[in-house]
């Protein structure tokens, strides 16, 4: 099939600035987004918080695993004396004086050019040898460290193991020899080039795609959360159950029921937006939490040394304000889902009392109330503009593009007819995005006639199709034309849409993929990358003329805004000095190249301009741990005449043509 078509920018007519908070990030407290993600702790359940396991393995909190058990030792866990929480790992030897006896924990990747930091909370009665600490494998003992450790309290051991060898399944023990009692409260192991507690490989990644804001804890999290959990000695705070985790369909966890450690409170948050360049957003639980809770929060991170929370955080560590303007109250309070879901009228007092409380100690954040979708909440929205109306700055909506989620599994595509269809369903899916945005602003601006003036946040997007255990999806070369796709939305709704972040950044629904030993990209943190190092902030006037398809449904039962789509999509931006042009191109056509003469008006360009491509044989495509460049961000200069380009786009493409003068 031979297609044409013709792009027409105007590069003197601007329509309006761009915000760049539009290309924000969100980041929950989930499954392994954090832990066994972004944050550089090696060892899981390290405060013992978990549940036994069975057999030879009983009295071990899971995934620990016994050492030298005999019928002479018990191992059990501890609810009478614990360093944190409610719980400790006990072992209680009865053993001859040379018998080892402890707990180890595998599959952990050990390189032999990296030092590691140990953390250790131990007590002991009556043991006579020394403690003894190890990084080992098949191989032998890599490293190892002893302890002296006297009768009587918790007492706390830092130091570094250097491993003389390389395992990619390693473990880590703590054994003693002979008999005597041992109890662990805590064990922490990180490799030594770690970022303020976070992975070197994943923070320098994320840097790469310059996030303008981060949104954080959640998400359905925020609704369980405390934030006080979260703060002061890390060894000391309490693991809680992770109840945003628990119940989800197709989860399997080998670790017990999931527990939040504590580990990355908010604090923690900020180190991760100073790492990063980028700007805090701060949700505060509206589900179990209170008023109170919500504005200490704000105290804590916005008030003077001498304001009590402020004071805390001091104490904590960090004598300047962090100076969080964005702050959301609560999450998706109209679902069923969510810890303390409630009707409309009740969450927009809700949002009142938390707005109140919250601006009485700094008037000048800026607050994001639920909203929802007009036709699957009704009076949603009206009840909170009509009640809480002065006490709100944007409205957050929410889209996953999840019309199949509900029955698809992954092997469904295996039906190459389905597989087209479901190709079209999501490469459409940022017009159903759009127009949820539109008729969102108009709702805001019959209501709010004159005032006051209210934003859209889509603060949560991505296109989920199906369920995977811990949202692990496995995203294809399609899911980069959504984001693309979105992105351009986004831009075209520059005038009432300020603020977004895409979920997730890393592990469940993620940008990107990180094992124990290394990562990958998904197409969605490709197109983001090209976008966000090849663009301007001053949108311009942009046609498209080319053939169409038919627009897939949005949603089930309910049809895009536009009865035909064009297979280009096409947004243009300039540098701020006016000096660089950037046109973002989607062709959606699953199996054609598209011929386009492009014709730039208002525009000198020099006789090269720059093409850079997301670049995959298939729209189902996926990169992967063991094939992590199927899918690539590609560039070449094309020469060019004046201002016009002729260029063919490739079927299932994303590309952006720079153009200096």
């Amino acid at each position: 099939m031979k297609l044409a078509a013709k792009i027409q920018v105007s590069a003197s007519k601007p329509v309006g600035m761009i915000n760049p908070d539009i290309y924000g990030h969100f980041t929950e407290l989930i499954y392994r987004s954090f832990n066994g993600g972004l944050w550089a702790e090696m060892l899981s359940v390290r405060k013992f918080e978990g549940d036994d396991g069975e057999g030879q393995q009983y009295g071990i909190v899971r995934p620990w695993y016994p050492i030298g058990r005999t019928p002479d030792i018990h191992f059990m866990h501890d609810n009478t004396i614990f360093y944190c929480g409610s719980q400790s790992q006990k072992i209680v030897s009865g053993a001859e004086p040379e018998h080892r006896v402890g707990i180890g924990q595998g599959n952990l990747f050990i390189a032999s050019d990296q030092d590691y930091e140990v953390r250790l909370n131990l007590k002991q009665e009556g043991i006579q040898s020394p403690i003894s600490v190890t990084l080992e494998g098949q191989k032998g003992v890599y490293a190892s460290h002893e302890i002296s450790l006297d009768d009587g309290g918790w007492a706390r051991f830092s130091f570094s193991l250097s491993p003389v060898q390389a395992d990619p399944d390693g473990s880590f023990t703590i054994t003693f020899k002979g008999s005597g009692t041992l109890w662990l409260g805590t064990a922490s192991l990180m490799r030594a080039d770690h970022l303020s507690g976070y992975r070197r490989d994943v923070i320098e990644a994320i840097r790469d795609i310059k996030p303008p804001n981060i949104r954080w804890p959640g998400g359905n999290f925020v609704s369980y959360y405390h934030w006080q959990d979260g703060i002061g000695d890390r060894d000391k705070r309490p693991p809680r159950p992770n109840y945003a985790c628990l119940g989800a369909q197709g989860e399997e966890w080998e670790d017990g029921k999931p527990w939040e450690p504590g580990d990355v409170g908010i604090d923690e948050f900020m180190d991760l937006c100073r790492l990063t360049g980028a700007k805090p957003y701060v949700a505060v639980n509206a589900g179990d939490g209170t008023p109170e809770e919500a504005a200490n929060l704000v105290e804590y991170c916005n008030g003077s040394a001498s304001s009590p929370y402020g004071a805390m955080r001091v104490a904590n560590g960090h004598h300047e304000p962090y100076g969080v303007e964005l702050w959301g109250i609560g999450n998706e309070m109209f679902g069923g889902w969510q810890q303390g879901h409630v009707d409309e009228e009740t969450y927009a007092r809700r949002h009142l009392d938390f707005g109140k409380a919250m601006r009485a100690v700094d008037p000048d954040i800026k607050l994001v109330a639920t909203g929802g979708r007009y036709w699957f909440y009704p009076g949603w929205n009206q009840a909170l503009f009509g009640i809480a109306g002065d006490h709100l700055d944007y409205l957050s909506l929410h889209s996953y593009a999840k019309k199949y989620r509900g029955q698809m599994k992954k092997e469904d595509l295996q039906d190459l007819e389905f597989a087209e269809e479901f190709y079209y369903y999501i490469v459409s899916s940022p017009y159903g995005i759009e127009e949820q945005i539109r008729l969102t602003a108009e709702e805001i601006r019959d209501t709010f006639t004159e005032g006051p003036e209210i934003m859209v946040a889509f603060d949560e997007w991505n296109c989920w199709a199906y369920r995977a255990p811990r949202h692990e999806v496995e995203f294809a070369l399609r899911d980069g034309l959504y984001t693309a796709g979105v992105l351009h939305a986004f831009r075209r709704q520059w005038d009432v849409l300020t603020l977004a972040n895409f979920a997730m950044t890393v592990n469940a629904l993620p940008m990107i993929r990180v094992n124990k030993s290394s990562l990958f990209f998904n197409p969605q943190y490709l197109v983001f990358k090209m976008y966000l190092n090849h663009q301007g902030p001053q949108l311009v006037q942009t046609v498209v003329e080319c053939d169409t398809f038919p627009a897939p449904e949005y949603e089930q039962g309910r049809p895009q805004a536009i009865g035909e789509i064009p297979y280009l999509d096409a947004s243009a931006t300039r540098s701020d000095d006016g000096g660089t042009l950037y046109l973002g191109v989607v062709n959606m056509h699953d199996s054609a190249n598209i011929e386009t003469a492009i014709s730039i008006e208002g525009w000198e360009s020099g006789t090269q301009a720059k093409v850079i491509w997301l670049d995959g044989d298939h729209y189902m495509t996926e990169n992967s741990f063991e094939d992590p460049n199927r899918i690539t961000i590609q560039e070449k200069e094309v020469g060019i005449q004046g201002a016009t380009l002729e260029y063919r786009f490739p079927p299932h493409s994303v590309t952006i043509i720079e153009l200096g003068q």
